[in-house]
């Protein structure tokens, strides 16, 4: 090994070693720190952008510089994703693409008596952030909308991880808004690219530990000097609220923020006076961000009164089986279910919530945006009514499985037949559908993991239905529009997933997981009409032959899915 060799190892183990030393110190006095550790610091920093863009300039098939692909990323983000996750300053990613540039930033002091001027750990932060967003939009939307190779968010994500270990201690201690949007937008990575849930979830409840610690839920500790900053960490713990309550309703994993661990008392908006949009960009006219977090916070009540509701129909069947009837009041369990029905239809009256401008997001003509612009807002409504209507119907579907599973379906206005819920499910599964068309695909695709995974959900009690919850009570076909309406959603599934002929959205998981329930779907409807004696051959032949059309198209796309 040569002498420079053995020079490089050296000062990058030394660097690499002092490293943690640094970071104690810098927790113990984050306003007063030696020129030697702010040093380290910045050689780690530089040490982490040498190597990104290193790695990113060896990457095959680019259509741009970093810098382009960066704008390209927040781009997408504030068209697509911000509708639906509204926690980040735009002007600020966009400064932070700076530090991406060929030019060199200067080293900044560890303490700025100059509000605007960013000190250490704020350059270091915006690194991070930048970063991370990229890898997370890299990861999520669908190749029609990203040109450049997908690999480039793994590229990201570790320049994004290694700058965040540098000062992690730091940033444990003395946590701010980046704090969460980063470890969400790590969390997102982690599911979008590897399907890695341990990794998403543990990335996602450090956010969740962090917001807790700040006491975020009390209106009185978002106050900051910065009303940007304010804001963020307002928006920040809302969403963070709203993907609990989602959890809960999943029953996926126990609540880190919850109204029966801490009383939440911070208000949907402050009276912070700040956008969050580039004030430079005319996309955002006509109140564009105002109509954004209507939508955001529609959504938010929705996951919350269905988690609230499904919670307690599980707490009064644990009360009722802990206790001996004798004990338990006839009038005050009349009144707990009488309670429950009001939540109920509270719940679904949410949808009368939702915003013309989302509802129909292409008759929204709204005089005060140009037309050049319109278009653009339009796609930014879709994508959140998307969301809001899939949010929705996955939360019905959760109330009713929950109402069966305990006995409770007097809540729904449903009887114990199992005609009855099954055939709920079906209009639930209907409506759902008759949402979805229409909707421009790529809107749905963008969303990502999340958005395929609600969609599938949404879809998947068909299998279920079909396959065995509800096939005994339709077997003897006195109900055959039950079966007619199969055929009907398998016909809007098939139009909805080939609404873009073009490869890239065919092959897109969203198409994959329609057309995989499309197959499944007509399959059993064949199946299970074959076995009912006085059904029309001509409903089973069609939906034989509907089968064998979908399961072909389906292994094009997967042809190691074929079962």
């Amino acid at each position: 090994m040569s002498g420079r060799d053995d020079e490089l190892r050296d000062s990058s183990a030394s660097r690499i070693s002092s490293v943690p030393v640094v970071i104690h110190t810098f927790v113990d006095s984050p306003c007063s720190i030696t020129s030697a550790p702010q040093s380290i610091f910045w050689d780690e920093f530089l040490h982490v952008r040498e190597r990104l863009i290193s790695r990113f300039n060896s990457t095959r098939g680019l259509s741009g510089n970093i810098e382009q692909v960066a704008h390209e990323c927040v781009d997408l983000f504030m068209q697509f994703l911000f509708p639906n996750t509204p926690i980040a300053h735009e002007p600020t990613l966009r400064a932070g693409i700076l530090l991406l540039g060929d030019e060199l930033p200067d080293c900044p002091s560890t303490e700025s008596p100059n509000p605007e001027t960013l000190t250490l750990m704020a350059l270091l932060r915006r690194f991070t952030l930048i970063t991370a967003l990229c890898a997370h939009i890299i990861s999520v939307v669908p190749e029609n909308l990203f040109r450049n190779p997908k690999s480039l968010s793994d590229i990201f994500f570790e320049a994004s991880k290694s700058m965040l270990r540098t000062y992690e201690a730091y940033d444990l201690e003395h946590p701010d808004s980046t704090s969460l949007t980063i470890r969400m937008w790590h969390s997102s990575y982690a599911q979008n690219t590897t399907g890695k849930v341990g990794a998403s979830w543990h990335y996602h409840t450090e956010a969740c530990c962090l917001a807790q610690r700040m006491r975020l839920f009390d209106e009185a500790s978002v106050a900051r000097p910065s009303q940007i900053e304010s804001q963020l960490l307002r928006i920040n713990f809302w969403h963070l609220y709203l993907a609990e309550k989602t959890q809960i309703a999943f029953k996926s994993r126990p609540p880190i923020i919850d109204e029966r661990i801490c009383d939440v008392t911070l208000l949907e908006n402050g009276d912070e006076v700040v956008s969050f949009l580039d004030p430079s960009r005319q996309v955002g006219q006509g109140g564009l961000e105002s109509r954004i977090f209507v939508g955001f916070h529609l959504r938010r009540r929705i996951s919350a009164a269905a988690a609230s509701l499904i919670n307690d129909i599980a707490s009064r069947t644990r009360y009722v089986e802990t206790n001996s009837p004798s004990t338990i009041r006839s009038d005050r369990n009349n009144e707990e279910i009488d309670f429950m029905i009001e939540r109920y239809l509270k719940f679904t009256a949410l949808a009368n919530e939702v915003p013309p401008w989302v509802r129909r997001p292409d008759g929204e003509g709204n005089p005060e945006v140009e037309d050049s612009v319109r278009a653009y807002q339009t796609t930014c409504f879709w994508a959140q009514r998307s969301n809001i209507m899939t949010i929705f119907h996955c939360m019905r579907l959760l109330i009713l499985q929950a109402c069966i599973d305990h006995g409770l379906l007097m809540i729904v206005g449903l009887s114990e037949s199992p005609l009855s819920w099954a055939s709920r499910k079906l209009e639930i599964i209907r409506d759902f559908l008759d949402d979805l068309q229409g909707t421009p695909f790529v809107c749905i695709a963008a969303q990502g993991e999340t958005a395929v995974c609600g969609s599938h959900f949404s879809s998947s009690p068909l299998w279920l239905t079909y396959s065995g919850w509800i096939q005994k009570p339709v077997r003897d076909w006195r109900f055959p529009v039950s079966w007619l309406k199969v055929l009907k959603i398998g016909a809007i599934l098939r139009r909805l997933a080939l609404e873009d002929q073009s490869e890239s959205h065919t092959n897109s998981p969203c198409g994959f997981y329609i057309l995989e329930l499309q197959a499944v779907l007509a399959k059993t409807c064949a199946s299970t009409i074959r076995g009912n004696v006085g059904v029309p051959r001509s409903y089973s032949s069609t939906t034989c032959s509907m089968a064998e059309a979908l399961v072909n198209i389906k292994m094009s796309c997967d042809p190691g899915s074929a079962n």
